[in-house]
C-alpha cells in the first residue's frame, strides 16, 4: 500500500476535538513556560522553542492521521522497529542527564527515543496480543505474549534507566490486556512481578531509595531528598483557590525545581490554584472519555484497542504528573503532556492523536451506511 500523496493530508486539519484540544492546550502550555521561567535569564528561550515544536506537532498529527490504519499494521515492523532500535542506540550514543542516558543530542536540539517510541509502543503491543490471540479466539491472551511484550520494551527503557517511562509502559500495556480479555490472575501475577522489581531498583539505585524514604517523611529530609516535594506542598498551598496574579508566582518561580517541565503542574497551581486548575483537569478527564468512546464505537477490535491504548498511555502519564505535584507518588521526572516544555513528549503526544483519528477513521463501523434501507415486508 503506497504513501498517502501530500494533498490527502489537508482533510487532516479539518477542526475536531483532538486538533482543537491539543493545539489549544500546547499553546497555553507555551505561556505557562513563559510564566514558569520568567525570572531566568532569556525567559522567551524555552517559551519560543516550544512554540516551534507546536507546529512540529501539528504537522506531525497531521500525517499520523493521514496514514491508513492498514499501513500502520501492515508495516509494522518499520513503524515500531525504527524508534525500538533509537531505545537501544541511546544507550550507547546518547547524552546523559541527571543520571540518565536518556537523549540524543544534536546542535542544541534534543529527542527522547522512550517518548516517541510510546505510540507504536501500543500499536505493537495490540498487533502482537490480537495475532497471538488469533491462533485461538476463544481462548484470553495468554501472560506469553505480555511478558515479550514487557520484556521486549521496558529493558532498553530500564537500561536508561527510565523509571517514570517504565511506569507509563507498564500500567498502559496492563490496561491493554485487560481490555483484550487478559485474566485478572495474570494481572496480579505482573503486580507481584512489579512489586518485586521495585525493591531491586530500591536495593540497586541508592538515589532511588533515598527518594522513596523521603516521600514517606518529606519533612524529615527537607534539606536533601525531600526539598522536591516540600516545594509541591508549598507551591500548592501558596496558590490556595484563586492563585496569584500570572507570573506572580513568587515561590514556585524562586524554588520549585524544573518549574517548566517536571513541576509545571504545581508551578501554575500558585499562579491559577485550584478553580484555574479544573478546566486543565477537565480536559484529561475529556480525552479519556472520548478515546474509550471511539473504542466502544468501533467494530475491529484492533482498532479499538489501539485506540483504549493511546488513550491510556496519555491519561497514565498525566495522572503520574499529577500524582507527583500533588505528593502522592514519589518524584519521577514525567512531564504533563501538550504542557510541559519537551519536543519529544508534545510530538509524540500528537502523534497519538492522530493515530487515534487514524483507527477510527478506518474502522469498518465508519464505511456501514448510518441509515441502512429496511426491506419491505
Amino acid at each position: 500500500m503506497p504513501l498517502p500523496p501530500l494533498r490527502s493530508l489537508l482533510p487532516s486539519l479539518r477542526p475536531n476535538f483532538p486538533v482543537l484540544a491539543a493545539l489549544g492546550i500546547s499553546l497555553w502550555g507555551c505561556m505557562i513556560i513563559h510564566s514558569a521561567t520568567a525570572n531566568s535569564v532569556g525567559a522567551s528561550h524555552f517559551a519560543l522553542r516550544q512554540l516551534a515544536w507546536v507546529v512540529v506537532g501539528a504537522i506531525a498529527f497531521a500525517v499520523a492521521r493521514a496514514i491508513p490504519f492498514a499501513l500502520y499494521r501492515r508495516h509494522i515492523l518499520w513503524f515500531a522497529g525504527l524508534p525500538y532500535l533509537a531505545l537501544w542506540l541511546v544507550l550507547v550514543g546518547g547524552i546523559r542527564i541527571n543520571g540518565m542516558r536518556g537523549w540524543f543530542a544534536w546542535h542544541g536540539l534534543f529527542c527522547q527515543p522512550s517518548e516517541m517510541a510510546k505510540p507504536v509502543f501500543v500499536l505493537a503491543s495490540v498487533l502482537l496480543l490480537a495475532r497471538w490471540r488469533e491462533r485461538d479466539p476463544e481462548k484470553r491472551p495468554g501472560i506469553l505474549p505480555v511478558a515479550i511484550c514487557a520484556l521486549g520494551w521496558l529493558v532498553p527503557v530500564g537500561l536508561q534507566p527510565d523509571f517514570g517511562a517504565i511506569l507509563v509502559y507498564a500500567l498502559t500495556l496492563a490496561v491493554l490486556y485487560w481490555c483484550l480479555g487478559g485474566r485478572l490472575r495474570h494481572l496480579l501475577l505482573g503486580i507481584g512481578v512489579a512489586i518485586t522489581g521495585a525493591a531491586l531498583v530500591l536495593w540497586r539505585y541508592p538515589y532511588v531509595q533515598r527518594r522513596f524514604v523521603a516521600f514517606l517523611d518529606p519533612e524529615k529530609y527537607a534539606s536533601g531528598s525531600g526539598w522536591h516535594l516540600m516545594q509541591f506542598r508549598r507551591s500548592l498551598a501558596a496558590g490556595g483557590w484563586f492563585g496569584h496574579s500570572w507570573e506572580m508566582g513568587s515561590w514556585s518561580r524562586a524554588y520549585l525545581p524544573l518549574g517548566h517541565s517536571d513541576s509545571v503542574f504545581a508551578s501554575l497551581a500558585e499562579q491559577v490554584g485550584f478553580v484555574g486548575l479544573f478546566p486543565l483537569l477537565v480536559l484529561i478527564l475529556a480525552w479519556v472519555v472520548y478515546a474509550h468512546r471511539r473504542a466502544c464505537a468501533c467494530q475491529q477490535a484492533e482498532n479499538a484497542a489501539v485506540i483504549l491504548g493511546l488513550g491510556a498511555i496519555v491519561g497514565v502519564q498525566a495522572f503520574i504528573h499529577l500524582s507527583v505535584n500533588l505528593g502522592l507518588l514519589p518524584p519521577t521526572g514525567i512531564t504533563l503532556p501538550l504542557v510541559s516544555y519537551g519536543g519529544s513528549s508534545l510530538v509524540a503526544t500528537m502523534v497519538v492523536f492522530g493515530m487515534v483519528e487514524s483507527a477510527w477513521r478506518d474502522d469498518p463501523a465508519q464505511s456501514a451506511p448510518a441509515n441502512p434501507d429496511t426491506p419491505s415486508s
